[in-house]
């Protein structure tokens, strides 16, 4: 086991410039020899010699339970390099293309009558104009980055990924990536169903949102955040973001992670050439996290950083020398942390740092009534990802028919546009069958709220939030690697997922 561990520390070493090279293309556009360094990285799951020592780790039936889950997870990364030389140049062209489609989405900017805007500025837009207009304008801007992505490869990129699934003996892609991330594959077979149930009481609510702060009986998808910030102004409030380490360092202060004791680099402001999304870049576990984020001094906006920074605390309360159980954290598991930490935003113990009377928690109060009804939205996005694969890509015209018809099929809505806003989602193309960890996560850290509640006899987990640290770290991250997410998820609250929890 301990050849097994140092085998997995040395490619650990080459993952981490690996991801180093990506957090330079995010942060500033140049490429640096990424191809190069992901095609040394797969020279250790090529090896032979590497696979063979794997599998006969893999074979040995003295392991302990968690041996067993490491030789477990380290088989299910080698065996993938050793089926056919096509399935290991299929993955490398696949590799290569993705990465010169995300040089297109990062060095891309939308344009308004000649202008260019960032992806903050026309959140700003959506969110802030009362001219339903500018803010219809603002929305199908983010739909100009369509073309240039599918002309740079797009199609050709899902197709490759088809055909990839294909040789690795699975249906689809969608079956390939949830068997890797130990998902059952009908995971989702029910959600069409239990959507159509709740619609009903969904759109009812929506209209009466429409009918109070915008005067129709609709909500456009270019009225989604406008109407937010009408039902909760306060979340606009202009702030100095200037000052946001320390903001963050004292809010997580409050449940037992010192910021100041973890190595997490920002880079939280919009520029040329920098990708328009928030991620978290882990790049060396317990030794280095990077943030990326684009914000504008805006109080929502903090609400990405605590999403990340969670993400860079998830990753510094890992544990190096358990580095290939940690392969096994569900990402699920993953966002429902930082989601958990993404939603005090919403929550006095962050923001009465901001806010000093009553007003906003009464407008909160009704954004998390309306928000808790309205998150089943994402449920179509989920499905568009996941169609990509089951359907014939040709044309551009071939995405955007797909993904109204998704809209259509999941929530009854018709087609409002030439074009859909797919390709500004960077997802489709750096994370395939990736978005619906967002969402699941959301329920996921609902049920482990609950569960604290239940145990500690609060009515929120910021009640004591020293003990709600310390039940994260002990109940969840600590051992997040050592479980599928189904597991972990029952251990901890008893339950099993269900789209009934968003109720």
């Amino acid at each position: 086991m301990e050849k097994l561990r140092n085998l997995a520390s040395d490619i650990e070493k080459v993952s981490e410039e690996y991801s180093g090279l990506t957090w330079v293309q995010f942060t500033t556009g140049f490429d640096f020899g990424i191809d190069k360094k992901y095609e040394e990285m797969m020279s250790y799951y090529t090896s032979k010699e590497n696979f063979e020592y794997v599998r006969k780790i893999f074979d040995r039936n003295n392991l302990g339970e968690f041996e067993k889950r490491e030789a477990e997870l380290m088989f299910k990364s080698f065996e993938p390099f050793h089926l056919s030389d096509e399935v290991n140049k299929l993955n490398m062209e696949i590799s290569s293309l993705t990465n010169k489609l995300s040089g297109v989405l990062n060095t891309h900017r939308s344009t308004i009558n000649g202008v260019e805007m960032s992806s903050v500025e026309l959140a700003q837009i959506m969110r802030n104009s009362d001219d339903e207009s500018k803010r219809k304008e603002a929305y199908f801007a983010r739909t100009q980055v369509n073309k240039p992505l599918f002309d740079a490869g797009f199609a050709e990129l899902i197709n490759l990924r088809k055909e990839y699934a294909k040789l690795r003996g699975f249906d689809t892609f969608v079956d390939l990536q949830l068997d890797a991330n130990e998902l059952d594959s009908n995971i989702f077979s029910s959600w069409k169903d239990e959507l159509h149930e709740m619609v009903p009481a969904m759109n009812e609510k929506r209209s009466e949102m429409a009918g109070i702060y915008l005067g129709k009986n609709e909500v456009m998808p270019w009225d989604e955040a406008y109407l937010v910030s009408k039902i909760a102004p306060s979340l606009n409030k202009k702030v100095d973001m200037t000052e946001f380490y320390q903001v963050l360092r004292d809010f997580y202060k409050k449940f037992g992670f010192d910021l100041d004791k973890y190595n997490i680099t920002y880079d939280i402001f919009p520029r040329k050439n920098k990708s328009e999304w928030g991620y978290n870049f882990p790049i060396a576990v317990e030794k280095d996290a990077r943030v990326l984020a684009n914000v504008k001094n805006e109080y929502n906006e903090y609400g990405v950083l605590l999403h990340e920074t969670g993400h860079g605390v998830h990753h510094f309360l890992q544990k190096r020398e358990e580095m290939i159980l940690n392969q096994g954290i569900s990402g699920i598991i993953t966002e429902g942390i930082a989601n958990l930490f993404g939603s005090f935003l919403y929550d006095e113990s962050f923001f009465s740092r901001f806010f000093t009377d009553n007003k906003i928690k009464e407008e909160l109060k009704r954004y998390e009534d309306y928000s808790k009804v309205n998150s089943l939205r994402a449920i179509p996005s989920i499905m568009f990802d996941q169609d990509l694969y089951r359907t014939d890509i040709k044309t551009l015209d071939d995405i955007n028919d797909l993904a109204f018809k998704t809209t259509k099929d999941y929530l009854g809505v018709d087609r409002f546009g030439d074009q859909y806003p797919w390709g500004f989602r960077i997802h489709h193309t750096t994370h395939p069958i990736y978005l619906h960890n967002y969402f699941m996560g959301d329920v996921t850290s609902e049920l482990l709220k609950k569960s604290f509640k239940d145990k500690f006899g609060v009515e929120k987990v910021s009640e004591k939030p020293m003990e709600f640290g310390n039940f994260l770290y002990e109940q969840v991250i600590k051992p997040s690697g050592k479980y599928k997410y189904a597991e972990l998820v029952k251990k901890i609250s008893g339950k099993e997922f269900s789209l009934e929890c968003m109720k």
